[in-house]
């Protein structure tokens, strides 16, 4: 393993001031980065009718949506905290899906009375939305039973998957449309995420297409997100040109056999837009050896980023005190009380000595948006940087500050 296969930060000098300014634990966001991958994939979907909408879930930092919405992008929101934010910051009801999960009455009516589009996943549901507002608008969640992602655990279409209504009852969802005198005015899929692999992502598409034939009063066809980002160093980002000629193309040829003023297509990305923006920067409190393994622990833990130890996600690691050190296999451990608690396992890394500052990266997406304060630790500070403006969007609080707040009465 050489120093040349490391994965390095765009910007090593800007995060290593960051560590120093804000302190460790820090998430740092780039704006540059997040306004390059909306251009990118813009333009990729010219000659198609295309909207695209930001998956908050990934990072619903409010810098970050403000970009999306500066950039005329819609919101997918799937909670009601995360509708009600997208409002607030500006979104109309029409710019926004409400795609709960398993959703209960209230969150039903509470998105239906603000003018948003529900994109229902559940006959049930379907039918109590029916009988409380028969005649009005409303998106149907489809599972084309094909799936796929970066792990099992993120693949949300197929048959062990418990999203979206399976192709195979179509007819059960026109019947239910027929008897509420529902207008059908979008299908939706989401066959997972993470997806490098154009190819199954067509077959999905396809499949979403021959359902939206049997619609006649659709406004649009939302294929979902997914897109996926390289990770490990060496790896190949998704072929945007492959993604193209594949689904895009596709698409306009759709497009013009079914010709309508109101009909467009829809994509979901999250991860694809900020995941490469953002990196958790921590610093190293210990290393010691053990057994044959150095450990190198660190100020922060999988509380502040779950995604190795639910996902054995790989996220790149880099010395941004040491940048030219010879590389060493290390285990980076965080300070949580649990056995799974890691960033990376026998990953070479530059030298690491007590004090030095790792850069975490590519953690824009599913990082602060999964954490916990478990262990009652607090959360890492976020900071937004735009060319030269700094922007401290959360404080880290001190212990006594998060004792105060969690137990006032104390």
């Amino acid at each position: 393993m050489t120093e040349t296969l490391l994965k390095k930060p765009q910007n090593e000098a800007l995060l290593l001031q960051a560590a120093e300014r804000y302190g460790t634990p820090t998430y740092v966001y780039e704006a540059s980065t997040v306004r390059e991958r909306i251009e990118r994939l813009r333009s990729h979907l010219r000659g198609a009718p295309v909207q695209l909408l930001y998956a908050m879930k990934a990072n619903g930092a409010l810098p970050l949506l403000r970009i999306m919405k500066e950039e005329g992008l819609g919101i997918d929101a799937v909670s009601p905290a995360e509708l009600e934010l997208a409002l607030r910051i500006g979104f109309e009801g029409n710019q926004i899906l409400f795609s709960a999960n398993n959703m209960t009455d209230d969150e039903m009516d509470f998105a239906a009375q603000e003018g948003v589009v529900l994109n229902i996943g559940e006959l049930s549901r379907l039918e109590r939305f029916g009988k409380k507002y028969p005649g009005e608008s409303v998106c149907i969640r489809f599972n084309p039973q094909i799936g796929a992602g970066h792990h099992r655990h993120v693949i949300t279409a197929g048959e062990k998957s418990k999203f979206g209504i399976p192709v195979a009852q179509t007819d059960e969802v026109l019947s239910l449309a027929h008897r509420f005198e529902l207008n059908i005015c979008g299908v939706h899929q989401h066959i997972g995420s993470g997806i490098l692999d154009t190819e199954t992502a067509w077959k999905a598409c396809a499949v979403l297409l021959d359902v939206a034939a049997k619609f006649h009063s659709l406004r649009f066809i939302n294929f979902g997100g997914g897109l996926g980002v390289p990770y490990r160093p060496g790896e190949q980002p998704l072929d945007m040109e492959r993604w193209e000629d594949l689904i895009v193309s596709p698409l306009r040829t759709y497009r013009d056999r079914h010709p309508s003023p109101d009909l467009s297509f829809r994509f979901e990305p999250g991860r694809y837009l900020v995941a490469e923006a953002g990196t958790l920067l921590v610093r190293v409190n210990t290393v010691k050896e053990s057994h044959g393994r150095t450990f190198a622990g660190v100020d922060s833990g999988m509380g502040h980023l779950v995604r190795p130890a639910i996902y054995n996600a790989y996220h790149a690691t880099y010395n941004l005190s040491n940048p030219n050190g010879t590389c060493r296999i290390y285990d980076v451990v965080g300070n949580i009380c649990e056995s799974s608690d890691f960033f990376a396992r026998d990953r070479a890394v530059q030298e690491i000595r007590e004090g030095d500052v790792l850069a975490i990266l590519d953690t824009g997406a599913y990082g602060i948006s999964m954490a916990s304060m478990y262990n009652i630790r607090s959360l890492p500070a976020e900071v937004f940087i735009d060319g030269t403006d700094h922007v401290v969007i959360r404080k880290r609080e001190s212990p006594a500050e998060l004792i105060d707040r969690l137990y006032p009465e104390l």
